[in-house]
């Protein structure tokens, strides 16, 4: 107990207590890689990724200083015009779990304001009556197939569906898999790419990544936020689909688009409208 005691002062640099959360700082140490780290403070390593900035997640540098949440979970920034109930509907979870971990009395928030979300809150309300989960939730602004392409304005095929949703939304895996690549790509902007079985599916237009090439992913893990990186008009995410390397209409593989939240029985209410 003694050695571990001391072993475990090494690591952390300090602890700062917020409402009902904390951040432990953590210095990266020789040979340390990034799902060592995760297992040893029990979390994901998207979720450090997600409060982290690591220039290679693969390669950590001996020295730096993170930051991990204890318990684990997401810090979400209010904007104009968010209510609980908007938040809650992104993380796919319910206002009284948002009001118990940030200690709010009221439903009264701010812009600029910085809320947890814990992650055994997150996915109350995914939509699992099929393989695929909605990877975010939001509002289809563009549909799968032919269209007027909003920035050349020329007929293309758009080969996937397109997700409008504010900046820093976050976007969960729609199927379970291992990802194959992360990093910008032409128009896509920052994408990250999972294969699933013969299935390749890609989220575009990243602002951010919280997934490193040959991480395992489960059906809800972040794998990053809404951003309008690449060749994009505004904020929201491109979501792709390939089968047996031909894209399909992510709509044939998606729970119905008027069922996009749906909360597990014996789950109370996100809110009002």
């Amino acid at each position: 107990m003694k050695r571990f005691s001391i072993l475990f002062s090494l690591f952390l640099l300090s602890v700062v207590i917020f409402g009902g959360y904390l951040t432990v700082s953590y210095v990266i140490q020789p040979g340390d890689n990034l799902y060592d780290i995760a297992k040893k403070f029990k979390v994901s390593p998207s979720t450090i990724l997600d409060w982290n900035n690591l220039s290679n997640p693969l390669k950590l540098k001996t020295g730096q200083q993170i930051v991990i949440p204890q318990p684990e979970g997401f810090i979400y920034t209010v904007k104009q015009g968010d209510s609980l109930y908007t938040i809650a509907r992104m993380f796919f979870t319910v206002v009284s779990d948002i009001m118990l971990a940030n200690e709010l009395s009221s439903d009264f928030i701010r812009p600029g304001q910085k809320l947890f979300i814990p992650q055994k809150s997150v996915g109350k309300a995914f939509n699992t009556e099929k393989g695929y989960i909605w990877p975010v939730y939001g509002v289809i602004s563009s549909p799968y197939g032919w269209r007027i392409h909003p920035v050349t304005k020329q007929m293309s095929f758009h080969s996937g569906l397109d997700i409008a949703a504010p900046e820093g939304t976050p976007i969960f895996s729609s199927t379970s898999g291992t990802v194959s690549f992360t990093g910008e790509k032409s128009g896509y902007g920052l994408m990250v790419e999972v294969k699933s079985g013969n299935n390749i599916i890609r989220y575009g237009h990243l602002s951010k990544i919280t997934v490193y090439v040959g991480q395992r992913v489960e059906r809800g893990t972040l794998v990053g936020r809404v951003g309008s990186t690449g060749v994009s008009t505004g904020p929201h995410l491109h979501f792709e689909v390939l089968a047996n390397s031909e894209t399909v209409n992510p709509l044939a593989l998606l729970p119905s688009s008027s069922k996009v939240y749906v909360l597990k029985e014996g789950v109370e209410a996100a809110g009002g409208e």
